[in-house]
């Protein structure tokens, strides 16, 4: 699989702060979901140009220097890192489901019966995933 170029992620992040921009000018005086939105691509775009910025400054610092180049490249192929990625992401995944389960009860305790049902799914959505995954990576593994 081709890898993507990191200058994409950059400039996928001025359009999309470009884009907020631009409809935080369109809708001033809205309220609800129109006056929101512009600051969530806002934000969204200035998170990601920061992400792309330093992909980019990385990219440039280890083609001006081979030797930083080799030992990244090596480092990020290294089985033990490998395995304390995959550690790490295994220990989120957990926090994560507890979180979202105690999110849920804290919001059905204080009676927010719809925000109850979001993060009720996004618990269902997060538990289904992981067996999908586990599904996906028996049939490659």
């Amino acid at each position: 699989m081709k890898k993507q170029s990191k200058a994409f992620v950059f400039y996928t992040g001025i359009v999309v702060f470009a884009i907020g921009l631009m409809l935080s000018f369109v809708f001033a005086e809205s309220e609800g979901i129109k006056g929101s939105l512009p600051s969530v691509l806002t934000g969204c775009g200035a998170g990601i140009i920061g992400a792309g910025l330093a992909s980019v400054l990385l990219k440039k610092k280890l083609k001006n220097n081979p030797d930083k180049a080799k030992e990244y490249e090596i480092a990020e192929k290294d089985e033990r890192n490998i395995r304390l990625r995959e550690k790490a992401g295994y220990a989120t995944w957990y926090t994560t489901l507890f979180m979202l389960a105690f999110v849920s009860l804290i919001f059905v305790i204080l009676d927010y019966y719809l925000l109850s049902l979001v993060a009720i799914g996004a618990l269902f959505v997060h538990i289904i995933s992981l067996f999908v995954f586990i599904c996906i990576y028996d049939k490659k593994l």
